[in-house]
């Protein structure tokens, strides 16, 4: 794709596997802002560092740790992080995931990921692809699982529709307690295609709502503008 604009930094995505989609930006406009005097982020399998860098956007004292098991795309985040107005206060950690929560040592104020969603099927060509786009390299349970979360810290994730039976069943397994949930639909009366989640260490009320990207009119809503237009340079 080469170099992506957004309002107040850019993401040059060369070298990455999976390149920038708008569930990223979906769900950092959608669950980090009720959080922003957070004081540290875990940003799981960062990619070329676009969830990383909208935390460090709305969070203005967050320091944000992006973990990043893929070489080339650990390099291209550091890039695009140096390149940006918050170089100081975001790192990148090229290791996995799994080592890194295994360190026992690393709590933070809020954990997010846009983690790969494919478990089966045929592999895509390209290795870097293939990484980023398959669950055998960073999955769901390993991220509910992982006890990186301070008291009180709550986790952001994206993920398809059909995924919301098994993830609220190992979620309940890891004592984690839903508090949002936000079912994305391409149209009003479709189907859910995307949830994004907001679990919590610490029991509370659930809000449950629909957001809906675009009228039946073709043009995107006024729900999904209102969240996301913050960060795109245009939509």
């Amino acid at each position: 794709m080469g170099v992506f604009h957004f309002k107040h930094f850019d993401i040059d995505d060369h070298g990455c596997g999976m390149k920038i989609c708008s569930d990223s930006v979906l769900l950092a406009a959608w669950f980090l802002p009720p959080y922003r005097d957070a004081l540290t982020v875990a940003d799981i399998g960062t990619g070329s560092g676009v969830l990383a860098l909208l935390a460090a956007d709305i969070m203005p004292k967050a320091k944000i740790i992006a973990i990043e098991k893929d070489t080339a795309a650990a390099e291209a985040a550091s890039r695009n992080f140096t390149a940006s107005p918050w170089a100081d206060r975001l790192t990148t950690v090229n290791a996995d995931f799994v080592d890194f929560a295994a360190e026992g040592n690393h709590k933070f104020n809020l954990v997010i990921s846009n983690p790969p969603y494919f478990t089966t099927g045929a592999q895509a060509t390209d290795a870097a692809r293939a990484a980023a786009r398959h669950q055998d390299t960073l999955s769901y349970d390993t991220i509910l699982t992982a006890n990186i979360l301070e008291p009180g810290g709550n986790l952001g994730l994206v993920s398809p529709a059909e995924f919301e039976h098994d993830i609220i069943y190992r979620a309940e397994l890891s004592h984690l307690k839903l508090r949002r949930l936000c079912r994305v639909v391409t149209s009003h009366g479709k189907q859910p295609t995307r949830l994004l989640w907001d679990f919590a260490t610490k029991e509370g009320p659930l809000t449950d709502t629909t957001l809906a990207m675009r009228d039946t009119d073709g043009r995107y809503s006024p729900e999904y503008r209102q969240i996301v237009e913050p960060f795109y340079l245009k939509l």
